[in-house]
């Protein structure tokens, strides 16, 4: 009987709690933060509409990133046909996995509010339902005390008991007279209904958001993984590559006509370079070695000695010598086959060649990926420790790390080999896999010939210093 008197309050006072809600076509992923402060785990209400929107994209979103996954893996052929193209990619996929970090990161503290707030919420309806019930009882007894008074031994029969249209009227008649004297009762139970029904509505929400969004974690974690692996793939096939790649390209300075005035210019003081006694690294400390000679640890061909530190980091001649070569046109980021280095070798980025007289021999220094602005030029004579440039990211390059090489060029002083210089950037020595059969352990050490970084600088790799 409760219920029937609180329905037929209800339909008197034409209470619709039916209403479809909408929302318009919102373009979530501008505004991303906003949305995710607004709908993940804070009470809504009255943008139910819009966080039951929001809460679609997410799960699209999440699905859709697995699928393009699913297609990078499904590319594995395609990946080793066309390298350049993955490796371009690269820093995409990078983002892709900082917006899903970040995208965790949001669905874990949201879940955490959200199940805070759903106890919240649950205890708040008890509350508001134990409301009603009261205030309805009191109307209940009200109209108990006035049936004699129209006539009716129960409310079903105030619908179904009259006799004639006339009879029907008038008790109808009898309710509103009732209804109109408790008026302000009436509406404080319509008023508290659609507080019930709105809460109930997000309750149901943050309930199923909670359900979507540890499945959203889950498939985002995964994707997340699955894109560390592809990267990895991705990398391990361009190392492969990377030597027959850089040894078909162009290593040689066309145009010798700057270089002649500079020696020029320069005149009988490069005869002046005294040798040095011994070698100094090109770092002082605080970096790792991340690769070394003469192969990746993925098995591709590396020619040089990567050092690992931040951007920055300044970068110091390992000798007394000469500044044969400068190159300063590449962005200080570069990315994984990056093509970027000419004048320079291509995808050297940013580069310094020093010729060094360490004891008597005479060397070609080769540095690669420093910092845009801060190669020394060229023309210029260095002393053992003088700072010539910084490090870098610059050209093919998955971090900031100097990419280091040493030639040894014969016995003479730096004078000798500076005024012979015929443009080549390796001296004859080559880049990329035909550097491997000048290496001085392979040709026995007939210069021009490549020595291991690792043993003159005394490094290992995986190490740090």
């Amino acid at each position: 009987m409760k219920k029937i008197v609180l329905l037929f309050i209800v339909a008197l006072l034409a209470i619709d709690f039916g209403a479809t809600l909408t929302s318009a076509n919102i373009d979530f992923a501008k505004n991303e933060a906003y949305y995710e402060a607004l709908c993940l785990g804070t009470t809504v209400k009255n943008n139910v509409a819009t966080c039951k929107a929001f809460q679609d994209y997410l799960n699209k979103k999440a699905a859709d990133s697995k699928k393009d996954l699913d297609r990078l893996r499904a590319d594995i052929n395609l990946i080793r046909k066309d390298i350049t193209t993955y490796t371009q990619q690269i820093s995409k996929y990078e983002e892709d996995i900082q917006s899903l970090e970040r995208q965790i990161t949001t669905l874990s503290n949201s879940i955490i509010s959200m199940e805070k707030s759903i106890v919240e919420i649950e205890a708040n309806i008890i509350q508001l339902e134990a409301n009603v019930e009261a205030r309805n009882n009191t109307i209940k007894e009200r109209m108990l005390a006035l049936q004699g008074f129209i006539n009716v031994n129960g409310y079903i029969e105030i619908i179904m008991g009259s006799s004639s249209m006339a009879d029907l009227v008038r008790r109808l008649e009898g309710i509103k007279d009732i209804t109109d004297s408790d008026k302000n009762i009436i509406l404080e139970i319509k008023a508290e209904l659609e507080v019930i029904e709105n809460e109930k509505l997000e309750l149901n929400r943050q309930k199923q958001a909670l359900l979507d969004n540890r499945e959203n974690i889950r498939i985002n974690q995964e994707t997340l993984e699955g894109i560390k692996e592809q990267i990895a793939i991705i990398v391990v096939e361009y190392q492969k590559q990377e030597a027959t790649l850089v040894s078909k390209e162009r290593e040689a300075v066309e145009d010798l006509t700057e270089y002649n005035k500079q020696i020029k210019a320069i005149g009988e003081s490069l005869k002046s370079v005294a040798a040095s006694a011994g070698w100094v690294r090109p770092m002082d400390s605080g970096f790792r070695i991340s690769a070394g000679a003469w192969y990746y640890p993925s098995g591709g061909v590396h020619i040089g000695v990567d050092f690992a530190t931040p951007v920055g980091r300044p970068i110091r001649a390992v000798g007394n010598g000469y500044i044969l070569f400068s190159s300063n046109s590449c962005p200080t980021y570069g990315y994984l086959g990056n093509n970027c280095g000419a004048p320079g070798v291509n995808r050297g980025g940013n580069q310094v060649y020093l010729i060094t007289n360490i004891a008597g021999k005479s060397y070609l220094i080769i540095y690669m990926h420093l910092e845009r602005g801060s190669p020394i030029q060229a023309g210029k004579i260095v002393n053992q420790g003088d700072i010539i440039g910084r490090n870098g990211s610059s050209g093919s390059s998955t971090g900031p790390h100097l990419h280091i090489e040493v030639i040894y060029i014969g016995n003479n002083d730096v004078s000798y080999y500076a005024t012979r210089w015929n443009g080549s950037l390796s001296y004859g020595a080559g880049f990329g896999t035909s550097a491997m059969n000048t290496r001085c352990s392979v040709n026995g050490n007939r210069a021009p010939c490549r020595l291991n970084p690792l043993d003159v600088f005394k490094v290992r790799y995986g190490v740090s210093y």
